[in-house]
């Protein structure tokens, strides 16, 4: 009777939390490492200590993640600030409310042809060996496609047409299996693609995005947590709880290693724990400490990938701290 009576309690405890908690919608790009703090809130039910019952969907790429956030189709979208400075130029807005990543969630992963003598290129002429290539990137019109044809621009190439595109989605295996069969000659995946594909023996890293080698990357806004702005006025309550259940994901992610690498490991079960370590080490990098952003930040996302469009960009209203733990 005693355990009955335990299984009642806490099957009634339960449903009380499920009655109490809010939804909260939150919309992903593909399954990259990168996400780990959503990764690691999941597995730790840290959604459910703030009171949030967390909605999860994803999507292959940046533009659809934007626009579950522009029609309100997510309250939160996992999404590349670039794609918030695109949206700000045509007069349309999403302002991010914590900061994920600070640099590129992509490297340049090149094949043996590529590689040759690359350690002794400057990135101008990393660039230009480009030329003719046939480069790999998740989606059409994404991130890693834009920030490829700014530095394509800017070393004197045109993408498309210098550089061919080849999308390949954020699944791991397409990328090793594009440089195995000879399919493509570089990359801009998402990790744990990079690691992968190195290990498979096919690539290496041509171009370290993530760890500073373009100078003007190395402390931008990259990938954030972006809302409505109706969100901002209806749901502020909500919008504090996210960002306090990212900022505790972040905590245990990048604070504490090992336990980090234990839960992306739980998140990525097929990897060896030798690849998971490796895009630990990798992604760590960019992994911001608390989430905060300053105008320093979005100005230089914003000169280094110059959006197109008629509206002048009012840099305080595309992103706020407000929401940030104090």
């Amino acid at each position: 009777m005693r355990f009955l009576r335990t299984s009642i309690i806490a099957a009634s405890a339960l449903l009380s939390f499920a009655a109490c908690a809010e939804t909260v919608k939150i919309t992903n790009i593909g399954h990259g490492y990168y996400s780990g703090a959503l990764y690691v809130a999941k597995r730790e039910k840290l959604f459910e200590k703030y009171g949030l019952e967390p909605e999860i969907s994803f999507v292959q790429g940046g533009p659809l993640a934007l626009q579950a956030a522009l029609t309100k189709q997510a309250d939160i979208s996992v999404v590349s600030y670039e794609h918030i400075l695109t949206s700000a130029v045509q007069g349309k807005q999403v302002v991010a409310i914590f900061n994920i990543a600070n640099r590129p969630v992509n490297n340049v992963i090149g094949n043996d042809k590529l590689m040759q003598g690359a350690e002794k290129l400057s990135v101008e002429d990393k660039i230009k060996r480009l030329k003719g290539m046939r480069v790999a990137m998740p989606s059409a019109g994404g991130s890693g496609e834009k920030m490829l044809g700014v530095l394509a621009k800017k070393y004197g190439l045109t993408l498309p047409g210098d550089i061919t595109s080849v999308y390949l989605g954020a699944e791991a295996p397409s990328y090793v299996a594009a440089f195995q069969r000879d399919l493509i000659d570089a990359a801009l995946p998402f990790e744990p693609a990079g690691v992968l594909v190195q290990q498979s023996g096919k690539g290496k890293i041509y171009l370290n995005m993530m760890n500073g080698e373009v100078p003007e990357v190395r402390d931008i806004l990259f990938m954030v947590l972006g809302t409505h702005p109706d969100n901002i006025k209806e749901k502020p309550e909500m919008l504090r709880k996210v960002a306090a259940v990212f900022a505790e994901a972040v905590k245990i992610l990048k604070g504490d290693p090992k336990r980090g690498k234990a839960l992306m490991a739980l998140e990525y079960p097929s990897m060896t724990p030798e690849t998971n370590d490796e895009a630990y080490n990798i992604v760590s990098q960019i992994w911001t400490k608390d989430g905060k952003m300053s105008e320093a930040q979005a100005r230089a996302t914003f000169n280094y990938l110059q959006p197109s469009g008629t509206q002048p960009v009012n840099f305080p209203a595309t992103f706020t701290n407000d929401f940030l733990p104090k």
